[in-house]
């Protein structure tokens, strides 16, 4: 309710802090309502309150950072498997699944943060991008059909880090993976919802 809390009281974030520690997150009292209410809440923080409880949570360790992953992949799955999608009941519009996911995103960054990373080639890349070389694209006035690649994730921004700069993370990327979601995921729909920006 008060989208601007983060930016009047940064002390807002001990909340998100201390209720991830407790350890009984993932019991099924919590997976019906406190879970999916505490992921809305922590899906609406601003990118760099997001940005700071990835750093923080990076500096725990392998077991504390398994653990908030398997309580929001759980929480991604219950989800999931309880409810029922189709064409007009898209995964996509489910608050809880999209909070989750959100929220699952935070330590996926904690944990490339919290391995061995090597962001030197970053700035390389910056420089390739300041080219003064038009694309054939650009030259037929067609560069906003064709995007100069993918999005970059605000957060990725924010923290200076992307996965392909992670040598060793804490978590292997493979764990990430939720197969239950991959199932109900329209991929053609997603595909025409990013193209338009939907």
């Amino acid at each position: 309710e008060y989208f601007d809390v983060y930016e009047t009281n940064p002390d807002y974030l001990n909340i998100f802090i201390i209720m991830l520690e407790n350890s009984n997150l993932h019991s099924p009292e919590y997976l019906e309502v406190a879970l999916p209410q505490f992921c809305k809440a922590m899906s609406k923080l601003p990118v760099t309150a997001l940005a700071r409880l990835s750093k923080l949570w990076s500096m725990y360790g392998l077991p504390h950072t398994r653990r908030m992953m398997e309580t929001f992949q759980q929480l991604i799955t219950f989800t999931v498997v309880s409810n029922e999608y189709d064409g007009e009941n898209l995964v996509n519009d489910d608050e809880t699944v999209v909070a989750a996911t959100q929220c699952l995103k935070v330590v996926f960054y904690a944990s490339i943060l919290g391995g061995d990373i090597n962001v030197e080639h970053n700035e390389e890349d910056e420089e390739d991008s300041d080219s003064d070389e038009l694309t054939l694209h650009e030259l037929l006035g067609e560069e906003r059909l064709y995007k100069k690649g993918p999005q970059v994730d605000p957060l990725e921004k924010e923290l200076g880090v992307r996965p392909i700069d992670s040598i060793r993370s804490l978590i292997p990327f493979e764990d990430f993976i939720n197969e239950s979601l991959n199932e109900v995921v329209e991929m053609d729909k997603d595909f025409t919802f990013f193209k338009v920006n939907a």
